[in-house]
C-alpha cells in the first residue's frame, strides 16, 4: 500500500470539501493506493500572488514535515504555484511533487506548441515567469489564456466553468497554435475532458498528472537527487 498526502496552500477549507477532491483524485492512482487530503491551517484563503505563495509556502512546510512523520511515501502540493515545492524537497526524504512543474514536463513531450490556462489575467506575469522557472523553453508557449474567474469561484457552477474552458481551449488551438494545452489551476481539476475531445489536442490535467507521478516515483523508488536538494533542517521543525 502506498500513502500520499496531499496539501492544498488553501486555508480554512470544509473537510466535505477536502473529501471530495480525495475522491476525484483516487481516479488517478491504482485502488491499493491511499489518498489524504488537507489544506493548510493558516495563510491565503488562496495562491493567486506571488505574496499568497511565499505566506503558503511555511504551513506547507509545516504539514509537509508532520506528513512523512507520520509515515506518507510522497507529498503533492496541490497548487500549480508549486509553493515551497524546493524548500519541502530539501526538507523531507520521501518525494514532493509541484503540480506546476510535474505537468509541464510532461506537456513538452506531448507537443511542441504550449498553452496554459490561467485563473485571473493579473497572473499573466507571475505565471510566465513561473514557466521560465519550471524549464519550459519560451519558444514553445503558444499563449497564457485567463478564465477571469478567482481560483475560488472556479467551482462554483461546474458547467458554466466547463465552457468556459472549452471556449479557451479552442482559442488557444484555433488562434494561437497550441498542440497542447495544461490546465494552469488545480481549481480546473477535471474541467478538461470536452475540451479535448472536441479539439483533438491533449489538455494536461495538473491534479491528477501530479498524483500518477507520485505514484509513479514511490513504486519506482525514485526521488529528488540529494545533490539538487541538500537535506537542511529549521529551527522550530523536527525534520524526518
Amino acid at each position: 500500500m502506498i500513502k500520499i498526502k496531499v496539501i492544498i496552500p488553501n486555508a480554512a477549507m470544509d473537510r466535505a470539501i477536502l473529501d471530495d477532491r480525495e475522491r476525484m483524485l483516487s481516479a488517478a492512482v491504482s485502488a491499493e493506493t491511499v489518498i489524504s487530503v488537507d489544506c493548510i491551517n493558516n495563510g491565503p484563503l488562496a495562491v493567486e500572488s506571488a505574496l499568497d505563495e511565499v505566506l503558503a509556502a511555511p504551513p506547507v512546510l509545516e504539514q509537509a514535515v508532520e506528513a512523512e512523520q507520520d509515515g506518507f511515501q510522497a507529498v503533492v502540493i496541490y497548487c500549480f504555484s508549486d509553493p515551497g515545492l524546493a524548500a519541502v524537497r530539501q526538507a523531507l526524504k520521501i518525494p514532493v511533487v509541484g503540480p506546476g512543474q510535474t505537468s509541464l514536463a510532461l506537456a513538452s513531450l506531448l507537443g511542441h506548441r504550449i498553452s496554459v490556462l490561467t485563473a485571473l489575467a493579473e497572473g499573466i506575469p507571475r505565471l510566465a515567469m513561473a514557466l521560465r522557472h519550471f524549464g519550459l523553453d519560451m519558444t514553445r508557449l503558444a499563449s497564457i489564456r485567463s478564465m477571469d474567474t478567482p481560483v475560488l469561484n472556479l467551482r462554483e457552477d461546474e458547467s458554466r466553468t466547463m465552457a468556459a474552458v472549452t471556449e479557451r481551449v479552442g482559442k488557444a488551438v484555433e488562434e494561437d497554435g497550441a498542440e497542447v494545452v495544461v490546465m494552469g489551476c488545480l481549481g480546473l481539476a477535471g474541467y478538461g475532458r470536452e475540451a479535448e475531445q472536441r479539439f483533438g489536442v491533449p489538455v494536461v490535467d495538473p491534479a491528477f498528472v501530479a498524483l500518477s507521478t507520485a505514484e509513479m516515483m514511490v513504486r519506482l523508488g525514485l526521488n529528488h537527487s540529494r545533490r539538487t536538494f541538500p537535506p537542511k533542517s529549521l529551527p522550530g521543525f523536527k525534520l524526518a
